[in-house]
């Protein structure tokens, strides 16, 4: 697969979050509260992935490999857990707009370290000037939307 045809998908997973931003908002503001949302949220999620599973016959790996992953590696299940729930807290009260460009320079700030440490079996790309004023600029943009 191209670069371009990457970026393409990259860009078109990231208009994506703006909708999941408002949608999982919407969800908890109609159920009253972003607990059950996110139960809500996740069950939707499980069934639709199980329909691909099934869908692609995809097999599903077995005890061994399961007991071979690295804990860290299910710690992403918990973090996804909290994201959703800080969204269908955040997004009624801050705004699409705002939320999500929090969120992004959150995820930015974050990926640009976990970037310069290599950590997790990532690859090492370390944190330069031009990437910190990247970032930087990210963060000034956040407050524009934020606090205008």
């Amino acid at each position: 697969m191209g670069q371009m045809t990457l970026v393409a998908m990259a860009l078109a997973t990231g208009a994506m979050i703006p909708l999941q931003l408002a949608f999982n908002g919407q969800l908890g503001t109609a159920l009253r509260g972003p607990v059950v949302a996110s139960f809500f949220v996740f069950l939707t999620g499980v069934l639709a992935t199980g329909l691909v599973l099934l869908i692609a016959r995809t097999p599903l790996p077995g005890l061994a490999a399961m007991k071979a992953v690295p804990v860290s590696a299910w710690i992403g299940g918990i973090i996804a857990t909290l994201y959703i729930l800080a969204v269908v807290y955040l997004v009624p009260k801050l705004g699409v707009g705002s939320a999500a460009v929090l969120i992004i320079a959150g995820q930015l700030v974050t990926a640009l370290l976990l970037d310069h440490l290599g950590a997790f079996g990532t690859a090492q790309s370390s944190i330069t000037w031009l990437k910190a004023s990247g970032a930087s600029l990210v963060l000034a943009g956040a407050a524009l939307v934020k606090f205008t």
